[in-house]
């Protein structure tokens, strides 16, 4: 792991838009157009600075490959945005309210986690469980001075009883947390079992076997920024 630095064009993307939607809950604004955030074993500071988007941090690996995939760089969004412009006003209207989003590439061990978490929950509540939950179990990270911890794998999540996830403030989502680790951790579910499902009700239905995944609105979450376009 080593700082690097990634400076790029800015083309369909937008801070705010991204990190923002709801659709990640571990990226932080720290100052106008510019975010902290971890993902995997990386913390990057992604800043727009004029036409360019500058990336910055510690890195598992080269920076280039990771910014490719995290925020999918090679998929044409201009292309897809004119297309979906054209079914209807309304998807036309979103379009351009959230113009420079993208749909990142997120863990997917974190997702069903943290989708659980948000089961009637606020996004800044999210954020903030989250946090408690890396910091006591994850990798720490350390950055210009700055602590960071990766979320914590299933194997390290499984160190946490019932109580100890209550006591940072999941409430009634602390045996749904436990549960969903025990079976992953047992080989009940795997993600290379969820990765590699291509029909969207397939993948439903295996989301919706695992506790509190039955919630209308986590199930809806994780269905639309899981499944491909």
């Amino acid at each position: 792991m080593r700082e690097q630095r990634l400076v790029i064009d800015k083309i369909d993307f937008e801070p705010k838009h991204i990190f923002e939607c709801g659709q990640c809950f571990r990226w932080h604004k720290k100052e106008e157009d510019c975010y902290i955030g971890v993902f995997g074993n990386n913390v990057l500071m992604v800043k727009k600075e004029g036409n360019h988007m500058v990336f910055e941090g510690m890195c598992g690996g080269d920076i280039k490959e990771v910014v490719w995939n995290y925020f999918d760089i090679e998929t044409n969004y201009s292309q897809m945005k004119t297309q979906l412009s054209k079914v209807d006003s309304y998807l036309k209207t979103s379009i351009e309210f959230g113009y420079g989003i993208r749909i990142l590439n997120q863990d997917l061990w974190e997702m069903v986690i943290s989708f659980i978490i948000s089961a009637n929950n606020n996004i800044p509540r999210i954020q903030k469980i989250i946090e408690r939950i890396s910091k006591e179990y994850g990798t720490p990270i350390t950055w210009k001075d700055e602590t960071y911890y990766t979320f914590p794998t299933k194997e390290q999540l499984a160190k946490a009883s019932i109580e100890d996830l209550r006591n940072l403030g999941l409430g009634f989502r602390d045996k749904y947390i436990y549960e969903t680790t025990k079976k992953f951790l047992q080989g009940e579910v795997t993600l290379e079992e969820l990765k590699s499902i291509q029909d969207v009700k397939e993948i439903k239905h295996k989301l919706e076997a695992l506790p509190r995944y039955r919630t209308k609105s986590s199930r809806l979450y994780f269905v639309i920024w899981y499944a491909p376009f």
